[in-house]
This record gives structure tokens, C-alpha cells and sequence, in this order.
């Protein structure tokens, strides 16, 4: 018994070592298909082609049976989860964003912040995307941690920016000149070569010259832009009307501050002794309401008991406005003179000094000289040919007032003054107005493809025409055949341009004398002209056939121009009234050589030389001339005659007018344009 209990632990012994030794070799065992399981998956996982073969080979080998995986069959596809699919999502919305941040570059100021933005935010996703495909199955902390490096390096280069710590390059663009001087704004202008314009409109709020409003946003790209308009201030506008309150009982001090808010720069304040009304306190306004700012306006204030007043201790007058330094002495019935000088630092109509100093006992009835300023004395330097961003500096610096106007000029250059109304040498003061004639460089000819664009541009510019008119068999009736000057080349607008217009092919007038009206007629449908017909008495050419005609014939005309013939009849009672105009008879224009032509009939009245005209300001000095009715009647029909030829005048006389004879009432005026033929109508004084 004792044996087989020897034998049985024996046996228990040796089978847990057993068990031992098999866990031991199963355990290395595992270890070793951990290994062999990992080196798969790293070739299974790597997509280079020397691996493609060792990859086919592990799909094909065997593991051991306590390994379930088989790579003969296809791996299951892992389903994206709704976490994945917003990542994917975001991040093709933030790389359109990036891009977008990148085009949109192009037209904003901070354009290589932009760029750098985008680049940050490109880097960030194109890491992440790497990382979390490098440690997609089994570690994603790695990505998370590449990802926040980049947007912690994101967030911090922005403050950076924001803080100004770093300078980043801007583009050049539009600043906002607001409520800035105007000086500033041209000096900006020429720099960056862009074209400007002032305009001065009145305001209370801007200080005189200074930016009131700009047409072109700020922060707007210089690149996209050719020119900019400037409001300028030209300080309050005293023609300006206020309401003002009839400010009877109140104290001078409160009208003051009125005065001060309405701009009212004609204002006297007068002091007068009166113990029965408090000192200091209105007693009579000459003026309320509506008003001018402008307007005189007079104040009638208590002086109090003039023998109650003290002697005071005078204040620093210097500076003060001649308006609260005159107040100031006479609520205190301090007498005063006054004398202006010219000075560099006080500002026009300022104080510059007192002949008694601040802070020196003064008494009723003292009498003080205050020195006034005349502004600067101004010595106008050679304006000529000055650039008118200097001019206007200038004219800013010295408080001088501006007349601003430009026309084309082929000497001086675009931006130049062409004249001015004072020359070298001559002392103003400020305020002063100077008229300044500005040049807008060469004026070249445009290209037009009909004659009322022409006409409209030519009118605008004020640029001299004549419009001659050219047969023409390639052209079109009424269209352009040339002009005096070329395309792009320089027009000088004194000399003017000539047009050439085509009447269209040219007709030669046939011989009607002799002929019958029926005859006639087929000649002129078959030509294409207008002929009318009048009934001429005659005994000696047979009825109905025609005597004259009103163009000769040889003579070239137009298709549709009109012709008349006179024929012939035996009937003194059948007799045709001759036209009197026979502007539609004839052609409008010149002969192919630019001539006129001369018509046979009894028509006096003058050719047309071209379409139409501009009358000349010349005009205004008939009018101008004083004389009667008759002598300027036959002034204005002697103009007409030689410088309108073609344009019938009608003189009219009004009776009613209280004007002096011969004054014009009515009807065309100097710049006016009229075309040709035409007739006009002028209503003088009778």
C-alpha cells in the first residue's frame, strides 16, 4: 500500500512537471507566433512593390491550427463610422476654405497673411491625414498630437499678427482721409499715381479743407483703381439761413454761445448804461428768425449802473477773435482802438497783441489798442506752369479761397496752371479768391463712327467745328468721310477740327429747260430727286414746258435733294407763287471741293456752310452795344448774314417791356447751337 502511495505521488509529481514544461513550451510557442504574426502584418500592411511577392506567399502559407486567421480569404472591410465620416467631411471643407483663402488673397490688403494662413491650415490637415494613416489600426494618439502642435503653431502666429509683433507686407491700397487735410490727400495721390479731383462743398462739422468724404471705399486696392474724388470743406456756408430766437432777456453770455452754433459772423454788440435792467442782459435784438448767417444782427445789452463797476485785472487778450475781445472790453466799459498789421503766427482776425498787458488793473473809461491781424502777407509767387498739387498746398497753407477751373491745353501739362488771375510778385492778403485755369494736358482726337457722337463730344470740350460736306460713291449720305485731324493726333481747340460728310453719290442735273412736266418727272423718279413745280407766265416759251429750273444743270447734287421748275403757262391767273426759300431745293453743303454752289432763281438767301453752328459769345456785344431797336435789328441781321449763312433771322419787337430799346427779351443765345437751314426768332425791346 505504502508503495503504490509512493508510486501515486511520484506520479503526480511528475505529471505537474509535465504540465510545467508543456506551458513553458506552449508559452514560447505563443511568443514566437506573436512575433511571426507581426512581421506578417508589416509586410501585409506595406504597399511597396519588392514586398508584392512575400505578400502573395503569406496569403498562401499555412499558419498553425491554434491560429484562426486565413489570408485566403478576403479580409472584411471595415465600415466607416459616423466619426470618420464627419472628419472626412471637415476636412475637405477646410481645404476649399484654405483655397479660397488663397484666391481671395488677391484682392485684400494683408494678402501674404492670407497666404500664410492658408499654407498653416494646409499643413495641419496634409499631417493629420499622414499621422492617422500611419497609426490608423491600432494608436490615433499620434495624430491628435501632430494635429494640435500645428494648430497651437496656427493660433500663435495669428496673435503674433494681431499683436503687431510680427509685420507681415501689405498691399497698397485706398487710406481714409477722412476729416484729413486735403494736402494730405494729394501728396498720398501723386505718390501712388493715382489721378484726383477736389470738390468743395460747405460744412460745419469739417474744418475748412480738410476730406469731408472720398468716392472710393478705403482699404480698396490701389491696383483697381484710376481715380479718386475728394469732398473738400470749404468751411461753413454763411449764405447759409438759421432760425434764430428772439433772445430778448437773456444774458449776453447765453446769445453768445448761439452765435457761436449758427456761425453768425455780422454781429455788433452794443453796451448802454441802464440801473433798472440787470447788467449784462439783452434789451433789444434788431434781428430774429430767418436769416442769413451773414446778416448784420445788433445787440443792445445792459451796461448796469456804469458807477457800480469795478476796476478789473485785464486777461491775456492775445489770440482772442476780434468779436470776444471787443465783448470782453465792453461789458466792462473799457474804451478801445483799433490797428492791423500783417502777421506769420496769428491767425486773421485774431488778437495779436494789446498796448496794455494781461493782468494790469484797468478801470471804466481806460482806453486799450488792440493790434489785429491781417493773416499772412501773401507775395504770390510765378503760378505758370506750377503743378496744381503745389498750388493748391499753397493755397491751403496761406487760407486762400480757390476758383478752380481746366480746359485743354497742347504747351502746358496735364495738372499745370495754365494762368491765373495774379501774377507774380503781387501781395494779397488771406481769404483772398484766386480764379486758376488748369490744364488737362493734350486734347487728342477720338475715334467716332457717326457725326452725332461727334457733335455731342465737340460740344462738351467746346471744341471748334466746321462739318464740310463731299460727294461720295463708297459712303453712305450723312456719314463720315474724314475729319482735319487723325485719330490720336493732337487737336489744337483753337484752330478747330473739320468734318467731311457724305452726300452720297453725286447726280448731275440734267438740262429741264425746254422739256414738259411728265418728261421731267421721269427723269427725276428715274434719279431719284425731288422735283417741284411752279406755273411761270410766259409768252414766249410754249405752254407747259419748263423755263427755269433752281439748280443748273452740270451741277452736282444728292439723291433725294429736291429741284424746282418753273413752267411755262398762258394764264396770267395761273401764275405759281415763287418759293421764298429754296434751301430744300439745293444741296446743304459744298461742291466736292468744299465750295459752294451757286444756284440759278431769284433766291438771295445765303448757303449753308455747314450743319449746324455754335453761336459765339461775340453776340453779347449787339446786345451790349446800347443802341435802339433799328441800329441793333440790323446789327443782329448783319451777324447772321456773314457768320450763320443759311439761318433765316425773324427780329420781333415787344411793346410791353420796360426795358430800353433795342434790349434783348428773348430767343437764341451765345452757345447756343442751331442747325442749318433753320430759321430763329429774336424778341427785342420796342
Amino acid at each position: 500500500m505504502n508503495n503504490e502511495r509512493n508510486n501515486g505521488y511520484t506520479s503526480r509529481t511528475e505529471r505537474r512537471k509535465i504540465e510545467e514544461e508543456l506551458e513553458k513550451r506552449n508559452a514560447a510557442k505563443e511568443k514566437e507566433l506573436e512575433v511571426k504574426r507581426q512581421e506578417l502584418k508589416s509586410i501585409i500592411f506595406d504597399d511597396s512593390p519588392s514586398k508584392k511577392q512575400k505578400k502573395e506567399n503569406v496569403y498562401k502559407r499555412e499558419l498553425p491550427k491554434n491560429n484562426q486567421t486565413n489570408f485566403d480569404e478576403e479580409t472584411p472591410k471595415k465600415k466607416p463610422t459616423i466619426v470618420n465620416i464627419i472628419l472626412s467631411l471637415t476636412m475637405v471643407i477646410t481645404l476649399a476654405f484654405s483655397s479660397y483663402l488663397i484666391y481671395d488673397s488677391f484682392n485684400q490688403v494683408d494678402q501674404v497673411y492670407q497666404i500664410i494662413n492658408a499654407i498653416f491650415i494646409f499643413i495641419t490637415i496634409l499631417v493629420f491625414l499622414i499621422a492617422f494613416k500611419r497609426t490608423y489600426h491600432y494608436k490615433k494618439t499620434k495624430a491628435i498630437i501632430l494635429t494640435a502642435i500645428c494648430l497651437i503653431a496656427l493660433m500663435g502666429f495669428n496673435g503674433l499678427v494681431l499683436a503687431n509683433v510680427i509685420s507681415l507686407p501689405k498691399q497698397s491700397s485706398i487710406p481714409d482721409f477722412s476729416n484729413k487735410t486735403l494736402t494730405e490727400a494729394i501728396e498720398w495721390a501723386e505718390a501712388n499715381n493715382i489721378k484726383y479731383e477736389q470738390n468743395f462743398e460747405y460744412s460745419d462739422n469739417i474744418s475748412k479743407y480738410n476730406i469731408i468724404n472720398q468716392d472710393v471705399k478705403s482699404k480698396t486696392l490701389t491696383k483697381n483703381i484710376d481715380k479718386i474724388n475728394f469732398e473738400v470743406s470749404n468751411g461753413p456756408d454763411y449764405n447759409k439761413e438759421v432760425l434764430i430766437s428772439n433772445m430778448e432777456g437773456w444774458n449776453i453770455d447765453e446769445a453768445v454761445k448761439v452765435i457761436d452754433e449758427n456761425f453768425l459772423n455780422n454781429v455788433t454788440v452794443n453796451f448802454e448804461e441802464n440801473k433798472e435792467v440787470t447788467r449784462d442782459t439783452i434789451m433789444e435784438q434788431s434781428k430774429s428768425g430767418n436769416m442769413k448767417r451773414n446778416d448784420a444782427i445788433t445787440f443792445k445789452v445792459s451796461l448796469g449802473d456804469k458807477e457800480a463797476l469795478k476796476p478789473i485785472t485785464l486777461k491775456e487778450l492775445k489770440n482772442m477773435t476780434l468779436f470776444k475781445a471787443t465783448l470782453y472790453l465792453n461789458r466792462n466799459a473799457i474804451d478801445y482802438e483799433l490797428k492791423y498789421e500783417f502777421s506769420d503766427k496769428i491767425a486773421k482776425g485774431k488778437v495779436i497783441s494789446s498796448s496794455i498787458k494781461k493782468g494790469t488793473k484797468v478801470s471804466p473809461g481806460d482806453k486799450i489798442t488792440l493790434t489785429i491781424s491781417k493773416g499772412k502777407k501773401i507775395i504770390v509767387p510765378e503760378l505758370k506752369n506750377m503743378k496744381m498739387s503745389k498750388v493748391t498746398k499753397w493755397m491751403i497753407e496761406n487760407n486762400l479761397k480757390i476758383n478752380y477751373s481746366d480746359k485743354y491745353d497742347n504747351e502746358i501739362k496735364s495738372g499745370h496752371v495754365i494762368e491765373a488771375t495774379y501774377k507774380k510778385g503781387d501781395i494779397i492778403e488771406e481769404e483772398t479768391t484766386i480764379g486758376i485755369v488748369v490744364s488737362k494736358g493734350k486734347l487728342k482726337m477720338p475715334k467716332f463712327n457717326n457725326i452725332t457722337d461727334f457733335k455731342a463730344w465737340a460740344d462738351k470740350y467746346k471744341i471748334k467745328y466746321e462739318i464740310k460736306e463731299e460727294f461720295n460713291n463708297d459712303i453712305k449720305k450723312g456719314d463720315i468721310i474724314k475729319f482735319s485731324v487723325e485719330t490720336n493726333k493732337t487737336i489744337n481747340p483753337d484752330e478747330g477740327i473739320i468734318v467731311y460728310v457724305s452726300k452720297g453719290k453725286a447726280i448731275e442735273v440734267p438740262n429741264f429747260i425746254g422739256k414738259t412736266k411728265s418728261e421731267i418727272q421721269k427723269t427725276c423718279n428715274q434719279l431719284g430727286i425731288n422735283c417741284t413745280f411752279v406755273n411761270e407766265y410766259s409768252n414766249t416759251v410754249k405752254e407747259g414746258n419748263a423755263i427755269s429750273q433752281s439748280i443748273k444743270s452740270g451741277e452736282k447734287i444728292s439723291k433725294g435733294d429736291s429741284i424746282q421748275i418753273s413752267i411755262a403757262t398762258k394764264n396770267k391767273n395761273n401764275v405759281s407763287k415763287p418759293s421764298t426759300n429754296n434751301s430744300n431745293n439745293k444741296p446743304s453743303g459744298g461742291s466736292s471741293n468744299g465750295s459752294s454752289n451757286n444756284s440759278s432763281g431769284n433766291n438771295s438767301t445765303p448757303k449753308c456752310k455747314q450743319s449746324s453752328y455754335t453761336i459765339g459769345r461775340d453776340l453779347n456785344n449787339i446786345f451790349n452795344a446800347g443802341g435802339n431797336f433799328s441800329s441793333t435789328k440790323n446789327a443782329l441781321e448783319s451777324y447772321f448774314a456773314n457768320k450763320l449763312p443759311g439761318v433765316t433771322l425773324i427780329v420781333k419787337e415787344d411793346s410791353s417791356s420796360n426795358a430800353s430799346s433795342g434790349s434783348y427779351i428773348s430767343g437764341v443765345r451765345p452757345g447756343s447751337t442751331i442747325s442749318c437751314p433753320s430759321t430763329v426768332t429774336i424778341v427785342l425791346a420796342k
